[in-house]
């Protein structure tokens, strides 16, 4: 495959970035700015006596204004308020003190030591922090504003007070020639700055040229697995069309992994058949670089796990728990009903549906990821006889034991979920993997109304017949349970309100995640060293 110029995409990604970037800037800008004026109301008050009190009090009390913009600027952005006029008017106040010093020193020490005072020296200095912001028209625009209040101060006020003969410095050729070199310093910061950003898109995208695997070039990591990872990836091939994917690939040590790759290459050719909207969608396989990959629907929000994780343990809303069963109901039916192209039954089993592959979007749809390991009846000898493969702890009764599964162990696996989902706590647990192991043999799941009120008895008939070991007591499949959810009325009900709330969710961890900084993304269709462990 061949690289289709990633360039203008990398300018994006780097434009992109350097926005979301500028909120972090500006917040350590205004923390910097909020302690140096504190630090100069100190300043101003020791050089009191040689300066004057007057003037001593006027830049005691600008310094303390300043201090409290800054502080409440520096609160503002910490909360996550942002906007992208923040930085143009920090640079306007920033490279406006001077002029308003200027002032005070031409109130109280007069024109000539107003033209001359050392605090003139940083106008310079801020015209070029300004342009250091990552744009450049910030910089042009910090040497014009500086030169027109520099030439309105003078010719306006200055000019008029200053003797008849006045230092050929203080004239309004030299005057005009400081303004010029304001404008110049801005000009060049803004070139250098330009320069900069230039130079870092050609590295960037010499660098990506690296990390682009075909058509497609990759972004930031979503997750990682002990022998694949996963990132966000543009799918760019020529004429412009762009479409956000999921791109999952071997890690490079792994892909001479046989039996590894051999189950990357089932889970693309069996997902690459499925047409759900509950279930992740594969488009493409290949190799690059020495290893495999594959690209797959792009799911733009979070696992199940990530939402139910920082909540302290608190159950999802009832309705919103429901809605997922019943999608999830949906996606099972389907899977555990889909044929050959000739009609015989292929009777696939997911075999490790848990809430790190459910994944939940911002407008609360929910797919099911993860194929790696699903069995069908043609390819079962890939499966060792007796050998247990799934996430312990959800998985059923006969699974656990390494016996003959259908698609009744994905529905217990639901009711694992659902029960999660409902309490906000695991149903299984164990210290051990060999008690997790046999924990849906050995332990007893209590009704979920017992840890959450607000469950409804019917709601609870329905998880505990998911969750019955024996599977032939057991709720039949994911058609009957749908019927079974969509039959709740009231607070329990699916729907209308279930996906409003469940998107509800999605968006304030998804928020929470991006104001503490902090990844709560799990693994997204990451794929699992193919473990076989004894019954």
């Amino acid at each position: 495959m061949i690289t289709r110029n990633p360039s203008s995409t990398v300018s994006r990604f780097l434009d992109a970035h350097l926005r979301r970037d500028a909120q972090t800037r500006e917040l350590s800008v205004a923390r910097f700015m909020s302690i140096l004026s504190a630090i100069c109301v100190v300043v101003a008050a020791a050089l009191g006596p040689a300066m004057g009190w007057d003037l001593t009090f006027a830049l005691m009390g600008l310094s303390a204004v300043l201090s409290g913009y800054y502080a409440c600027m520096w609160w503002v952005l910490r909360s996550g308020a942002f906007h992208p006029a923040i930085p143009w008017l920090n640079v306007f106040i920033e490279v406006s003190i001077p002029a308003v010093v200027l002032t005070f020193d031409l109130r109280y020490q007069g024109p000539v030591y107003a033209l001359t005072a050392p605090t003139l020296v940083i106008w310079g200095t801020l015209v070029t922090l300004a342009g250091l912001r990552s744009n450049p028209r910030l910089g042009l625009a910090a040497g014009a504003l500086v030169a027109a209040e520099y030439l309105a101060l003078y010719f306006g006020f200055v000019r008029p007070l200053l003797p008849d003969q006045p230092l050929v410095t203080l004239g309004p050729l030299f005057i005009c020639v400081r303004a010029f070199f304001f404008v110049a310093t801005g000009a060049l910061t803004a070139t250098l700055a330009r320069h900069f950003l230039e130079r870092t898109k050609s590295a960037l995208a010499a660098l990506r040229e690296q990390e682009v695997m075909g058509k497609y070039v990759l972004h930031e990591r979503l997750g990682a697995g002990g022998m694949a990872e996963v990132y966000r990836a543009t799918y760019s091939p020529e004429g412009g069309f762009e479409k956000q994917v999921a791109l999952k690939r071997i890690l490079p040590s792994y892909a001479d992994d046989a039996a590894f790759v051999t189950m990357f290459r089932r889970e693309a050719e069996l997902c690459s058949s499925l047409y759900h909207p509950n279930i992740v969608q594969v488009f493409d396989l290949g190799r690059h670089g020495g290893t495999y990959f594959l690209a797959m629907e792009y799911v733009d929000g979070l696992p199940l796990s990530a939402l139910l994780k920082p909540r302290n343990r608190r159950p999802l809303p009832v309705s919103a728990a429901t809605f997922l069963a019943a999608e999830l109901a949906s996606a099972l039916d389907y899977l555990h009903r889909r044929t050959s192209a000739d009609g015989v039954p292929l009777r696939l089993v997911h075999r490790d549906l848990n809430p790190p592959n459910i994944l939940v979007s911002r407008i609360g749809e929910v797919k099911l990821s993860d194929f790696g390991i699903a069995r069908d009846a043609v390819r079962a000898h890939l499966t060792v006889a007796g050998s247990v493969r799934g996430k312990l702890g959800y998985m059923a009764p006969e699974q656990a034991m390494g016996r003959d599964i259908d698609g009744r162990a994905d529905l217990f696996a639901l009711g694992l979920t659902l029960h999660e989902a409902l309490t906000g706590q695991r149903a299984l647990s164990g210290h051990s993997e060999e008690v997790l192991l046999r924990a849906a043999v050995d332990q007893e799941v209590v009704p979920p109304s017992q840890l959450n009120p607000a469950v409804p008895l019917a709601l609870d008939l329905i998880v505990m017949s998911l969750l019955q070991k024996d599977p032939e007591r057991r709720t039949p499949n994911g058609a009957a349970l749908r019927q079974q959810l969509l039959a709740l009325d009231g607070p329990a009900a699916p729907y209308p309100h279930g996906q409003a709330e469940l998107a509800r969710v999605a968006r304030d961890t998804k928020t929470l995640a991006e104001q503490l900084t902090v990844d709560t993304v799990e693994t997204l269709a990451v794929g699992k060293p193919p473990v076989v462990r004894s019954a």
